[in-house]
């Protein structure tokens, strides 16, 4: 295929998914989809490899798709029609947690299967044991919500009314939970509907062709960035802070990686049995933990299967990276999935130090759930923080998470219009940036009030322990927290790991978000720079003079000897 045509068409999917996303956004019920942008979208060949994504994809979901479909295809071989429709949100056979629901739509060429459309979309509320459906200390899955293994939503164009049925039955305000699901439906039928039209300009040869080469073009460039790493290998560990609140156990993700001429291994045999309580991953997240982090070091590279050929995974089951059935997994995307981000960016750090980045902060999800006006409500809230320092530059602040980069903070005035809460402050943290010659880009606090009401709070979220780490002398980030009525008498350390937790008319939550880690010696650092962080508000007088060593005003005027003194008493004490 001539360059500028499969450029084109490549093109053309990544709009396909586009424009399934922005239906979707316009179309969902849930803020969380509509608003937060919780999603992933995904164009699939006839093989169940995944293609293209579009701008807004997170990427755990892009990467899990794949695992989606390809149960889809295990289970409907040579049962699959034009007019089919599937859903599922089951994590063993490939998913994250049960919130994350998929809906897949096969693509026909008169009675030829050709290709997939599918989407994925977090729903605030799948049933289970609290509001929201996040339960850290559950023991079992089944508190989390309804388990859907891959089954057909439509029949040849027809409603499988008793799969509807039984979300209706299951969920907390079903009404929303259909009306998402309606919508991913019609997300997929717009995606369906778009190549089918690219085909009718191109013919489904070239079409079929240019899925084939996109993949194959992915691998080769990954491949050939992987020969410029020296083989050998490399150690990363991360640590979850506890299984539950109950079980305050910490857990090891513990990773060899093994770089050999165009291939990565990555090995987590050293890792923790799988935990009694919600902090497990399953095989697909890790393995899309392991993808999300390679991809981030190479941003040029297209997001498709190719990604992936390169890339061994061994995850023994019945570990925390790879939990089987009754395992409760609600947890994963704060716990587990971000600690085998942090122990692949360690052992990467080894392997390419040019290219070494800091921890980002963890992930921080939080659901209210209870009667409002006459009505039930759930409300779900994820934060931003800062991401680690780079060989280059300091960390970007408030940001989602490093999995996440397509969602957006759902708005304050959206929260405060559908929810009993009010926002007393939302705000970056200062100081809480990694300390680096590239400094952690600093996290953010906030702190909401209920209204007029009394609320159940559950909350998934860590590293109020084990800190984002910082990479060749960088400093950690802030530590992560969550305060009941904070500056009060009646001030109370929930912690991250809450379950059902009754608040009250007029309590306050505030949620402490951290930055990323830093990269190297925090002495090395230009003063001048420390200066601009303190004039922008990244960095307190004090902070700048502990752990930079820089003499410096509110107003950023550097007192150079006194500088001088503090680095030179600074290093001294190093060396000690």
């Amino acid at each position: 295929m001539d360059p500028i045509t499969l450029s084109v068409i490549s093109n053309g999917f990544k709009s396909i998914v586009n424009e399934m996303n922005l239906a979707l956004f316009r179309s969902a019920y849930s803020p969380v989809i509509t608003e937060g942008r919780d999603i992933g979208g995904a164009v699939i060949d006839r093989h169940g490899r995944l293609v293209a994504q579009g701008d807004w994809d997170l990427a755990v979901f892009v990467a899990l798709l794949e695992f989606s479909l390809k149960g889809v295809l295990a289970r409907f071989d040579g049962d699959i029609a034009p007019g089919d429709v599937f859903i599922m949100n089951d994590p063993f056979v490939g998913g994250t947690h049960f919130n994350d629901v998929g809906v897949v739509r096969p693509v026909f060429d008169g009675d030829e299967l050709t290709a997939f459309v599918a989407v994925c979309g977090h729903w605030a509320d799948v049933g289970g044991q609290e509001p929201g459906s996040f339960v850290a200390n559950a023991r079992e899955h089944f508190q989390e919500g309804l388990r859907i293994p891959p089954m057909k939503l439509y029949i040849a164009g027809e409603p499988n009314l008793a799969v509807f049925d039984i979300i209706e039955a299951n969920m907390r305000i079903s009404s929303e939970r259909l009306g998402d699901v309606r919508a991913q439906v019609g997300s997929t039928r717009v995606g369906e509907q778009r190549l089918v039209e690219l085909a009718g300009k191109y013919g489904w040869d070239q079409v079929t062709g240019a899925m084939d080469e996109a993949i194959a073009h992915a691998e080769r460039l990954l491949r050939s960035e992987i020969t410029k790493i020296p083989d050998g290998r490399f150690k990363g560990e991360d640590h979850v802070d506890m299984e539950s609140l109950d079980r305050p156990i910490p857990k090891k993700v513990a990773l060899e990686l093994t770089i050999d001429g165009d291939s990565m291994h990555f090995d987590f045999t050293g890792s923790d049995p799988e935990s009694l309580s919600a902090s497990n991953s399953t095989y697909s997240s890790t393995a899309s933990a392991v993808y999300v982090t390679v991809k981030s070091l190479f941003p040029e590279i297209p997001m498709n299967h190719g990604v992936f050929e390169p890339i061994r995974i061994t995850a023994p089951e019945h570990t925390i990276v790879n939990a089987l059935p009754p395992r409760a997994i609600s947890s994963m995307a704060a716990t587990v999935y971000e600690k085998v981000i942090g122990a692949a960016l360690m052992a990467l750090s080894e392997a390419i130090p040019e290219q070494a980045v800091g921890t980002p902060y963890n992930l921080i999800n939080l659901t209210i759930g209870g009667r409002y006006r006459d009505s039930d409500f759930v409300a779900y809230l994820f934060s931003e923080g800062g991401f680690g320092g780079r060989a280059t530059k300091d960390g970007p602040p408030g940001l989602v998470s490093l999995y996440g980069g397509g969602a957006k903070i759902t708005p304050v005035e959206v929260m405060e219009r559908r929810y009993p809460i009010a926002f007393e402050e939302w705000a970056l943290w200062p100081d809480s940036g990694g300390a680096g010659r590239y400094r952690g880009g600093v996290g953010s606090r906030k702190t909401f009030r209920i209204v007029d009401t009394s609320v159940r709070l559950s909350c998934l979220g860590d590293r109020e322990y084990y800190p984002p780490a910082g990479v060749l002398g960088g400093e950690p980030g802030a530590k992560h927290g969550l305060i009941r009525n904070l500056g009060t008498a009646a001030e109370e350390n929930l912690t991250l790991k809450v379950v059902g937790y009754p608040l009250q008319d007029g309590d306050t939550v505030t949620i402490l978000a951290g930055g990323g880690g830093g990269y190297g010696d925090p002495l090395d650092r230009d003063p001048a720079l420390v200066a601009e962080d303190v004039i922008q508000g990244y960095v307190t007088v004090g902070h700048a003079a502990e752990r930079y060593g820089v003499a410096v005003d509110e107003s950023g005027e550097i007192a150079a000897g006194e500088t001088e003194r503090l680095r030179a008493s600074l290093r001294k004490g190093k060396t000690q």
